[in-house]
C-alpha cells in the first residue's frame, strides 16, 4: 500500500506531524552527508548518532498513543499521562544534550553528533508511527484483503 493510500486513514494533525518530522530528518541527513563528505566529522560519529537517535525516536514515538477513531474513520494520536512523562524527559534531553555532549566533543564533531541524533530521532518517530498505523489498520481489518507492508 502506498503512503498516499495510507494517508487517507490518518488524522490531519498526525499527517502534519509526520511531514514535519520527515522534513527535519531529510534536512539533517543532507547536512550530515555534506559534512561527512567534506571531512568536517567522521562517518562513524554520524552513523553512531543516527543509530542512537533511532532508539530514542522509537521510545519517544510513544508520546502519542495511536488509536482508531470511529467517528472520523481515521487513526489518531492522543497524548496520555505516560506520553506526557516521555515528552518531558525528551524535552529535557533536547535542551541539555549539547551541554552534556560538549564534555566529550567540541566544535564540528559536536554539531555532527547533535545533527545525527536529531535525524535519527525523527527517523525513529516516523518509522514507529508508520508501524503503529499499519498495526491498527490490520487489527481493525480496515483494508479488507489488501496487504499492508
Amino acid at each position: 500500500m502506498s503512503q498516499k493510500q495510507l494517508s487517507k486513514y490518518l488524522d490531519q494533525r498526525l499527517i502534519k506531524r509526520l511531514r514535519i518530522y520527515t522534513i527535519v530528518m531529510v534536512v539533517m541527513l543532507l547536512v550530515i552527508i555534506y559534512e561527512v563528505i567534506t571531512g568536517t566529522f567522521s562517518i562513524s560519529w554520524a552513523l553512531g548518532g543516527v543509530l542512537i537517535g533511532l532508539g530514542i525516536g522509537t521510545l519517544v514515538s510513544r508520546v502519542y498513543r495511536l488509536s482508531w477513531d470511529d467517528e472520523t474513520s481515521n487513526v489518531i494520536g492522543q497524548m496520555d499521562w505516560i506520553g506526557a512523562i516521555i515528552l518531558i524527559c525528551y524535552l529535557v534531553f533536547v535542551f541539555t544534550r549539547t551541554h552534556y555532549l560538549s564534555y566529550w566533543l567540541q566544535g564540528p564533531p559536536l554539531m555532527g553528533l547533535v545533527f545525527s541524533l536529531t535525524a535519527g530521532t525523527m527517523m525513529g518517530r516516523v518509522m514507529s508511527t508508520e508501524r503503529g498505523v499499519k498495526r491498527i489498520l490490520r487489527t481493525w481489518n480496515i483494508l479488507g484483503d489488501e496487504h499492508i507492508n
